[in-house]
């Protein structure tokens, strides 16, 4: 990915996943061989219980009735399976293999799933007036999430800006592991990342992301909080035999990363993302009107103020370093560097690119 979000952690929507990280902890601690609200739900979890029975009291009631008739291995691996999928950083750095749905023991299978599907969304539980009362809303999230990270185009492209805290709406909410695939992550915020509309929907959807398709081999994954690796980039380099760009199959489009230990993540990133065939695309259909951009400013600071081609070619190379800002950034700054690094650059632009 082009950028690492910033954490906005601690947040008051985490904690419906910490209330059900209390009642999973107790109830592998075996705290009472009842259900009972005293020993399985934290205090202030209560009036979200006793308000919502059917959509979660009772849900969560089958899932300890299910979990406590379990043999002792199965229950070890309901364990494993809890601990192991709540961490997403160690899934996208291969230090732990995230565990599907098929994992669980068959028997409590269909009551966690049954309770985790009705989690998420601003219809389902998490928009509900009691659980908004302690966790606040998606979109004020949102608007926290917006104003730490400023940023304006989505990190997972850069092709398209992401929506601002002062919108009335939001942009969607990613989940990166897919809720579908993965038990318990379904409102883990550890998981949980705004992307743009065609990243979400039309590129990534449910791709299971931890492995290769079609195989059993995982792979890693930039973590899209992890600030950790320093002096992150992606680089881009236009390859052609001229400066006709029209046919995205007549000429190549190089990518790699730094640091270059990473770049496993950095292909896993792109076919994830269809970032390759997307970009190409992009480039092609626009490369007229970017031509026709760097010709009327070299006309205008050249050819009428009689600037020097120099003075030009800085002031052209420095239009998009702001690319994290811009719309398309980083492939209008591509294919400017395309353009102006062509040693016949300035002959070109005093006749026709």
């Amino acid at each position: 990915m082009l950028y690492f979000y910033k954490s906005i952690s601690p947040h008051a929507i985490e904690n419906l996943n910490k209330y059900l990280d209390y009642f999973f902890a107790q109830l592998f601690a075996n705290a009472h061989p009842v259900y009972d609200h005293a020993h399985y739900i934290e205090a202030d979890f209560n009036n979200i219980v006793d308000e919502y029975t059917e959509q979660i009291d009772n849900k969560l009631e089958a899932i300890f009735n299910a979990y406590v008739t379990l043999p002792p291995n199965e229950k070890l691996i309901v364990h494993n399976v809890y601990h192991t999928n709540s961490n997403i950083l160690g899934i996208c750095n291969m230090t732990v293999i995230p565990i599907k749905y098929t994992g669980l023991p068959p028997a409590i299978r269909v009551q966690i799933k049954s309770l985790y599907d009705n989690l998420w969304g601003d219809n389902k539980i998490l928009g509900y007036t009691q659980v908004v009362n302690k966790c606040g809303t998606l979109k004020a999230h949102f608007n926290t999430f917006r104003e730490t990270n400023e940023y304006s185009v989505c990190p997972f492209c850069g092709m398209d800006c992401l929506l601002c805290e002062h919108d009335d709406g939001r942009d969607d909410y990613d989940h990166y592991l897919p809720k579908s695939i993965y038990p318990f992550i379904t409102v883990n915020f550890a998981n949980l990342f705004p992307m743009c509309h065609n990243c979400n929907s039309k590129s990534k959807g449910q791709i299971d992301t931890p492995f290769i398709p079609a195989t059993t081999t995982q792979r890693p994954l930039y973590y899209p909080l992890d600030n950790t690796i320093a002096d992150h980039k992606i680089n881009l380099g236009i390859q052609s035999a001229n400066t006709d760009l029209d046919n995205p199959n007549t000429w190549t489009l190089h990518i790699d990363c730094e640091p270059a230990a990473n770049n496993l993540k950095m292909e896993s990133w792109k076919q994830v993302f269809n970032i390759e065939s997307r970009y190409k695309a992009t480039i092609s259909k626009e490369s007229k009107i970017w031509k026709g951009w760097i010709l009327k400013k070299h006309t205008t600071l050249c050819k009428k103020n009689g600037v020097s081609y120099q003075a030009f070619y800085e002031d052209a190379s420095e239009t998009f370093e702001d690319y994290f800002n811009i719309d398309k950034g980083i492939l209008m700054k591509t294919f400017y560097d395309f353009i102006l690094n062509d040693p016949n650059c300035e002959n070109n632009l005093n006749g026709v690119i």
